[in-house]
């Protein structure tokens, strides 16, 4: 009898210290899209044209139009960057992923090359909505554009120096 007592609290204890590990696994909190920079996406998008004609945009240059108080102020800095990669270093500008989202589980081309496959480990694909959480009426009045953002136009124009409808050609010479 006294080895049943023994052996049952030995199991049962083990029972206890599993479910409570399995338990912890099971709630633990999947780890969100991690933000790579504009560096990692110019490994493939310096090809097609559209990292060296972003570079030449307002967005790319986002940061420095900041005065350095400005550079300290979280609402400025909310749109002028991207926020911090896994190192914790602050990605200036508006680089890609302030609008494709963070790029760490997307980036691989065998994902990229498939566009719900991207979808699905976070690429976005902007609309006026991205555009509107910096390009909106809580910029201070005198940063403000004279008109109206008026996504269709921009969206026209184009983010990477080129216009949107325009297939982009490889850049020569590189």
């Amino acid at each position: 009898m006294k080895r049943f007592v023994i052996s049952f609290t030995m199991m049962a204890l083990a029972m206890l210290f599993s479910a409570s590990a399995f338990a912890a696994d099971s709630t633990a909190v999947a780890v969100k899209h991690q933000f790579i920079g504009a560096k990692k996406c110019m490994m493939c998008h310096k090809k097609d044209n559209v990292y060296p004609t972003w570079l030449e945009t307002k967005h790319a240059k986002a940061w420095e139009s900041l005065k350095p108080e400005d550079q300290k102020n979280d609402k400025c800095v909310g749109c002028h960057t991207v926020g911090k990669d896994v190192a914790g270093e602050l990605l200036t500008g508006v680089q890609c992923e302030a609008c494709h989202g963070a790029g760490s589980d997307y980036m691989k081309m065998n994902i990229m090359k498939d566009k719900k496959l991207a979808a699905d480990n976070g690429l976005i694909m902007p609309d006026e909505k991205v555009c509107k959480k910096c390009h909106n009426e809580n910029v201070p009045e005198q940063y403000r554009s004279k008109e109206a953002f008026d996504f269709a136009k921009m969206k026209a124009k184009g983010v990477h120096a080129f216009a949107a409808k325009t297939e982009a050609k490889p850049a020569e010479g590189k």
